[in-house]
């Protein structure tokens, strides 16, 4: 396979959240390297750090965290979209009684970015910097998240030529996870990279049976694991202008 076919069927891999892994196996050292190189070398304005990166292949801890995703909302019908949040002192909060968790990133490696206000070689940033809630402070957390976007890019187009699939999750409850780090800012983005599980679909999540799930929505009781729903996109690309 060529250069060009590789990239265009790691881009097809990894265009698809892969929603369970093999634990049993673990990823080798030169190729979690190779990942954290790609994560923590992407481009960034004027070679700006915009973002802490921090890598675990512990799966104690990547379970406590996979254990605080917010959870995959599920809606069947009208019922199920008016219990699905509630209001608790004024804030609108999901309903965890019609959610499961999102096991795209109970992987047998964990990418967590973090804000991170580093570097600012812009007069623009250092302004940020001075006042958060000026208009060019709006701007620096712009270029934070094209960063993020950018780093979560390369991460996975690395883990695709590689062979691995991946998931990124932003639903997360920052306040347990934050805690779980040991670390003062909020996560923004986890990125799960791993061997997929071969004995279920990619879109299966790993441990929530449809049993679990149907008795939810009063619907049965299969044995089967839960199907993710997946969906189509379409880019519109124009070229020269046509």
């Amino acid at each position: 396979m060529d250069i060009r076919s590789k990239i265009k069927n790691a881009c097809k891999v990894t265009n698809r959240a892969q929603r369970n892994y093999d634990l049993t196996k673990s990823i080798p050292q030169e190729d979690l390297d190779t990942l954290i190189y790609a994560a923590a070398n992407s481009p960034s304005k004027q070679n700006e750090t915009h973002y802490l990166l921090h890598v675990y292949t512990d799966q104690n801890m990547i379970k406590q965290i996979y254990n605080h995703t917010k959870k995959f909302t599920m809606i069947r019908d009208q019922q199920d979209q008016t219990e699905s949040f509630k209001v608790e002192n004024d804030i609108f909060i999901q309903n965890d009684t019609k959610s499961i968790t999102n096991s795209q990133i109970y992987a047998n490696a964990l990418f967590v970015y973090v804000a991170e206000q580093g570097d600012t070689r812009g007069s623009q940033h250092r302004a940020a910097k001075e006042n958060p809630n000026s208009t060019a402070a709006k701007v620096y957390s712009e270029q934070v998240a094209y960063s993020m976007g950018i780093s979560v890019g390369e991460l996975i187009l690395s883990a695709g030529l590689l062979g691995y699939t991946t998931g990124i999750c932003s639903a997360l409850d920052t306040r347990p996870i934050r805690d779980i780090l040991g670390i003062k800012q909020n996560p923004k983005l986890l990125v799960g990279v791993g061997i997929p599980n071969s004995q279920l679909e990619r879109t299966q999540h790993s441990e929530v049976l449809n049993k679990d799930v149907l008795e939810k929505f009063r619907t049965g009781e299969l044995e089967e694991h839960w199907n993710f729903p997946t969906f189509k996109k379409y880019t519109k690309v124009t070229i020269n202008g046509s």
